[in-house]
């Protein structure tokens, strides 16, 4: 009998000191790109979000990585110069009632840098205008990449966010074809949420 009251007890009184899990947020997340300005995600505020991120050895694969995912959304864009690229529009959503825009998708290329020196921001600032002189690179100098989303080093990573801000992909290492194609529904599937299709 007191077994089974203090059994009773543990099922229906809160422990002390427990709380609810917390309830999901939008990702908070600014960066400087390789012209020192600043960006955040909050800035893309109704439109769905593809951050493509990777270390140093594996930012050659992201770059790739992001044109592809770029062009899969932008169809026009493809051939184009990066600086032309940028400005395609964006491929019709299904079902959007002719006239209405459909819900952008924006691919934002991170380079993660890890903590450095400020010469050595310099160099990786310069290095990048080269390289990107049209297309703004974010660079996250620090760890917060890795702590938001997590990271394979080496390789290029992923994380699709909705168009109010909250990660709901993230794939962390060069997906193979059944990963690639995931993206992109995930991806056409928030903007058709966006669109409020869904």
């Amino acid at each position: 009998m007191i077994r089974t009251a203090v059994l009773l007890l543990l099922c229906f009184c809160p422990i002390a000191g427990a709380q609810k899990p917390e309830a999901p947020k939008p990702v908070d997340l600014s960066l400087e790109d390789q012209f020192e300005a600043k960006h955040a995600v909050s800035d893309f505020k109704g439109k769905v979000v593809v951050l493509v991120y990777g270390d140093r050895n594996g930012i050659e694969a992201s770059k790739e990585l992001g044109e592809k995912l770029h062009v899969a959304f932008h169809p026009t864009a493809k051939g184009l110069t990066p600086e032309k690229a940028k400005l395609a529009p964006v491929a019709a959503l299904p079902g959007v009632a002719e006239g209405k825009v459909s819900p952008e998708v924006v691919v934002v290329p991170v380079a993660c840098a890890g903590s450095v020196p400020g010469p050595i921001k310099t160099l990786i600032r310069r290095g990048l205008k080269k390289d990107a002189a049209e297309t703004p690179v974010w660079i996250d100098f620090g760890t917060a990449m890795a702590d938001k989303f997590a990271m394979k080093e080496g390789q290029p990573n992923i994380a699709v966010l909705d168009a109010n801000g909250y990660l709901r992909l993230k794939v962390n290492g060069t997906p193979d074809k059944a990963t690639y194609d995931k993206i992109l529904q995930t991806t056409q599937n928030l903007r058709a949420e966006a669109a409020g299709l869904k």
